[in-house]
């Protein structure tokens, strides 16, 4: 299938605006074997970019939304700065995309739009927008409590927050446990002494002794609740011991035997409520 190819330009809106209303040109259509066949005649489509909510500008927090007049979306793809896409979905006969993730705070969104008119033309726009910064963020303390701990075989992970989280599913998704030795377990939300929330990852049977982990929380611009975000990223790696007791603290406790001679040495900790924290086992009760 041939045909004489025609050149096409994109439409470049000559400034942005906080509303960002794009009118989008009659397109090229990719024909068979990657040839570009001349555009169908008719009126271009009309693409708008808002918020959700139907205010113009959009806020963190918001869901974007994309709508079309005088034709329907074909696609919409939206990625912010790391390259992840923000997803979402078609409705009203293809006249409005709405995502279904909320938009981050300060993030950098890339949005293209694709378009199909009454005529069968194509076209397509392309256009970037920034979120505004939280108004209030929020933070949190891993556990163990440094990079490289020593950790006992059935002692938790902990994740305590400095403010409540009121959205426990959309942090729970960002949160992640590895291993080189493969060990399953669950999340378990809970308040510490201090009445702060916490959530703690256990696994369902002991780790081996040995076994190198990473605890990543990948929560930069997810919402936590009552108007606060996270800024960051969070990892921590650490090595798992062998079981210690109360009455193993003086003696060779933080040492894990890899090989010969010992790899890992860590001194013992002790943490709230009496029960041990820097390494061997969580007893609870």
């Amino acid at each position: 299938m041939s045909q004489a190819p025609s050149r096409h330009r994109p439409f470049r809106p000559r400034r942005a605006v906080p509303a960002l209303a794009l009118a989008v040109g009659v397109g090229t259509l990719t024909a068979c074997g990657g040839v570009e066949g001349p555009a169908s005649q008719g009126d271009p489509v009309k693409v708008a970019l808002g918020a959700a909510g139907g205010t113009g500008a959009v806020q963190a927090g918001d869901r974007l939304r994309v709508t079309a007049k005088g034709g329907v979306l074909t696609e919409v793809t939206v990625t912010d700065s790391r390259g992840q896409q923000l997803p979402g979905g078609l409705g009203n006969g293809g006249t409005l995309w709405t995502s279904r993730a909320k938009a981050a705070p300060d993030t950098k969104y890339s949005v293209v739009a694709r378009t199909k008119n009454a005529q069968g033309g194509v076209g397509a726009a392309k256009e970037s927008l920034t979120t505004a910064k939280a108004a209030g963020l929020n933070t949190l303390t891993l556990g163990p409590g440094s990079p490289g701990s020593v950790v006992g075989p059935g002692r938790p992970l902990t994740l305590t927050f400095d403010f409540p989280v009121t959205d426990r599913a959309a942090v729970e998704r960002r949160l992640s446990v590895t291993g080189d030795r493969r060990t399953a377990g669950s999340w378990h939300w809970a308040k510490d002494r201090n009445g702060r929330d916490r959530v703690d990852w256990r696994p369902a049977q002991q780790w081996k002794p040995g076994t190198h982990g990473t605890l990543r929380a990948a929560l930069d611009g997810v919402y936590s609740g009552g108007g606060r975000y996270f800024a960051d990223d969070y990892d921590l790696n650490f090595t798992i011991g062998r079981s210690c007791t109360d009455s193993d603290m003086g003696r060779d406790c933080g040492k894990v035997q890899v090989s010969d001679p010992v790899e890992v040495t860590a001194p013992s900790e002790r943490g709230e409520d009496n029960r041990t924290t820097g390494i061997g086992d969580w007893h609870d009760g």
